[in-house]
């Protein structure tokens, strides 16, 4: 049994693990519900709501598991046990006991998706760097790839490169490749790639399913510019549908074809986007926070009578 500051601490972070699934949970409801409708919101608030959705977890383990150290640090003996929101026992910490469980397989969740996500970015900087042998520049940090299969993407998180591949320039024409490589530029531009892949991580967080369904909106989002030509976004499209270097993979953002359907409406113009609601953004957010908070108190009851520690 471990009594005193360290425990409070160990106890807050159990806290914040168990607001985070509330939390969680409640945010895979709303994409689930909302599905395909994040496509008719407007581009640029769209992709704040889906930040807002990844990061919201994280934000409510800060806040609740904050109110509950604070509300413990200035307590009042006599209001603490019938608070709104209350922790029994926040200075003494049972090693084996259900809260070890629930830190060990935080810890463990946490570890396993940096460890991946690092790993796959050494694997990348591995085979860009395999790659970048064959290339030469032709633009200002804009290079080709001497390369058969059709391919354009943008990589690199302080020091972006846009790459082409001969394929692509043999496949395409001038007008095309400047569309093409104005496009790239712009996601070198806006720090694509890094945003792409910290959003990766943030989401990773959540079931598989739902994961690659909070990636594949993000992407959409990233691409639909009026930098590019639905002529030659569909040539691209057809073009990617053979094997090409590096184009499945969160750590480049590539002239490709996700949800190519979307994408051509909205260049030519046939889709009517809606901008998002922002005080109903709002109440869903605090409800989420609120949910989180109301619920900790159940969930430790539950769990108290379900193991004993």
């Amino acid at each position: 049994m471990i009594e005193g500051a360290l425990a409070i601490w160990l106890n807050t972070f159990a806290i914040a693990v168990i607001t985070f699934f509330i939390a969680n949970f409640a945010v895979s409801l709303i994409v689930s519900i909302l599905g395909q409708r994040f496509l008719d919101i407007e581009v640029e608030p769209r992709k704040t709501i889906l930040w807002l959705l990844v990061m919201l977890p994280w934000c409510a383990c800060l806040l609740v598991s904050g109110y509950f150290l604070y509300k413990f640090s200035n307590q009042d003996p006599f209001t603490w046990n019938t608070a709104y929101a209350h922790w029994h026992h926040m200075d003494v910490y049972t090693v084996f006991s259900w809260h070890t469980i629930t830190l060990l397989l935080a810890l463990f969740g946490i570890a396993y998706v940096l460890i991946r996500k690092v790993s796959a970015l050494l694997k990348h900087k591995n085979e860009l760097s395999t790659l970048s042998g064959f290339a030469r520049e032709i633009d200002n940090k804009v290079y080709e790839l001497e390369l058969p299969q059709a391919c354009a993407f943008t990589s690199g998180f302080l020091t972006k490169r846009c790459y082409i591949t001969s394929g692509m320039l043999e496949a395409t024409t001038p007008q095309e490749q400047a569309v093409i490589l104005e496009h790239e530029k712009a996601h070198a531009k806006n720090h694509d790639p890094l945003k792409k892949w910290l959003f990766s991580i943030l989401s990773a967080f959540f079931l598989p399913s739902l994961t690659a369904r909070l990636k594949l909106h993000m992407t959409l989002a990233m691409d639909i510019s009026s930098t590019m030509v639905a002529g030659t976004l569909v040539k691209v499209a057809r073009l990617n549908a053979a094997e090409a270097p590096l184009v499945d993979n969160e750590l480049v953002a590539n002239f490709g074809a996700d949800v190519l359907e979307q994408r051509v409406y909205f260049l030519l113009g046939k889709l009517n986007l809606k901008p998002v609601n922002k005080l109903l953004t709002l109440v869903l957010i605090v409800l989420i926070i609120v949910v989180s908070l109301s619920g900790i108190d159940s969930i430790h009851h539950l769990m108290e009578t379900v193991f004993s520690h």
